[in-house]
């Protein structure tokens, strides 16, 4: 519903992986990426790349940024001058997804490996649900919807429980994972605010 025949920014895209499976249905579609091959290969896919947004103000239905603000020196700037190229009145959406800094193995299992691991030097910050909130309120989004959602799953937490390193999801240990244990597991993580990551979706 936010990306059919709309025209969509990723912002800080990488290598791609969402503008090339939304392809298919947006109407138009435009990367933000610093790393250059990361735009040569999007370019050469069809689907126009730059390190700057050059768009016309108001022009975008959707922006977003997967894995992207926490690297922001000044988010609440970025996201200031990214509405600016959003339609106005409601009628733009941003989405946004984040490492959650209330994540299960940091806030409850105090886990000190993985804590050095997720706060690396190129992660600036880590959000709650409340510093997300003020930082699309300072910049002026509206109707603000955050959602906890876990990426990894209980064989990820077990591979860093039993080895202090990243990688249970492709260890032997997920052939534990079922889309039922995945969900009961987000749900009970949710409960308690202890999931992986946030999602947040607002408009203009």
């Amino acid at each position: 519903q936010f990306i059919a025949g709309k025209r969509v920014c990723d912002f800080g895209c990488g290598a791609g992986s969402f503008l090339k499976k939304a392809k298919a249905i947006a109407g138009q579609l435009l990367g933000v990426e610093l790393q250059t091959d990361y735009r040569d290969q999007l370019n050469s896919f069809g689907i126009s790349c730059d390190r700057q947004l050059q768009v016309a103000d108001k022009s975008l239905d959707l922006i977003t940024l997967f894995h992207c603000l926490e690297h922001l020196p000044d988010p609440t700037k970025s996201l200031i001058e990214l509405r600016k190229k959003i339609k106005p009145n409601g009628e733009g959406v941003i989405i946004i997804e984040v490492p959650h800094a209330r994540d299960f193995l940091i806030s409850n299992l105090r886990l000190q490996e993985f804590i050095d691991f997720t706060l690396w030097s190129q992660h600036l910050v880590l959000h709650t649900r409340d510093s997300l909130r003020l930082l699309l309120a300072d910049a002026g989004f509206n109707n603000i919807v955050i959602q906890g959602v876990q990426r990894y799953g209980v064989s990820n937490h077990l591979h860093w429980l039993s080895t202090k390193k990243p990688g249970g999801h492709r260890s032997v240990i997920s052939a534990l994972e079922t889309p039922e244990l995945q969900l009961a597991y987000q749900n009970a993580l949710s409960k308690i605010d202890a999931t992986d990551t946030l999602t947040v979706i607002a408009t203009t």
